[in-house]
């Protein structure tokens, strides 16, 4: 993701963190660099193999970095946990905190439950939290196609091929490295109501909302990006992408993030 090495430098404590938290997968580690002081958070519906070499990643809840767990046990409190975690571990401020699809409404409540180590939150083609609703709530109608395809006795949503034509995966080596790493969604992130003690831009921390232009197949954010273009109290920025940016779009990703 973005010119230079893939590097943690700068991510072990004190000013400028970068946490990244995002749906289901990380940066391709083969076609982009993630930039300095970027971490990766929360692996939240990715499996923990995903991580790619030279990013710094949220130990599970066990204190294994890496260390598989029941993903249909996983709720969205324990990924904001997650990434409270790592904030606290490296004594972390002036943070960028990012979060992509599903992952907006884990960083959005990060910051409701503690704004102080953050200097801005990123949603990138994220679903922004309100309080009392779920994702499936944030979705409207189209969370019935989720739903449909839930294993309820696993208590997970299973990847299929139609999420990798939904998010912009074209290139057959892109689908193959998500195939890989990526680990079913835990159905009740979807389910769960967030709990939010205010709107996300009355935190007191600035919030950017990245909006990816190029769906080929669904727009799951239209009206989530119409809505934060026009309030003042965003900031917005499109980029020339499909759903998945950082995987088929990691240099221009990089370089919208690292302007921040």
């Amino acid at each position: 993701m973005g010119p230079g090495p893939a590097a943690t430098n700068g991510c072990r404590g004190g000013p400028g963190g970068r946490i990244y938290d995002h749906g289901r997968v990380h940066v391709h580690p083969g076609r982009g660099f993630v930039p300095r002081r970027v971490v990766v958070a929360a692996d939240g519906p990715a499996a923990a193999g995903a991580r790619p070499r030279g990013v710094r990643a949220v130990a599970d809840r066990d204190g294994r970095a890496g260390a598989p767990h029941d993903a249909g046990r996983d709720r969205a409190r324990h990924h904001v946990d997650d990434v409270l975690a790592v904030v606290d571990a490296e004594e972390l401020t002036d943070v960028v905190l990012v979060g992509h699809s599903y992952a907006g409404v884990v960083v959005g409540s990060v910051v409701d439950r503690r704004p102080e180590p953050f200097r801005r939150v990123v949603y990138l083609d994220a679903l922004v939290p309100e309080d009392g609703r779920s994702v499936i709530d944030l979705l409207g109608p189209a969370g019935g196609y989720f739903l449909d395809r839930a294993d309820e006795e696993a208590g997970v949503i299973p990847l299929d091929e139609e999420s990798l034509d939904r998010w912009g995966l074209v290139r057959p080596a892109d689908r193959d490295w998500v195939r890989r790493r990526a680990s079913p969604q835990p159905l009740a992130t979807f389910t769960d109501a967030a709990a939010m003690s205010r709107a996300v831009e009355a935190s007191g921390v600035p919030v950017t909302y990245v909006y990816c232009t190029v769906k080929p197949r669904v727009d799951l954010f239209t009206a989530i990006a119409e809505r934060t273009k026009a309030d003042p109290a965003w900031d917005h920025v499109a980029l020339a992408g499909p759903h998945d940016c950082m995987i088929t779009h990691p240099v221009e990703t990089a370089d919208v993030l690292a302007a921040l």
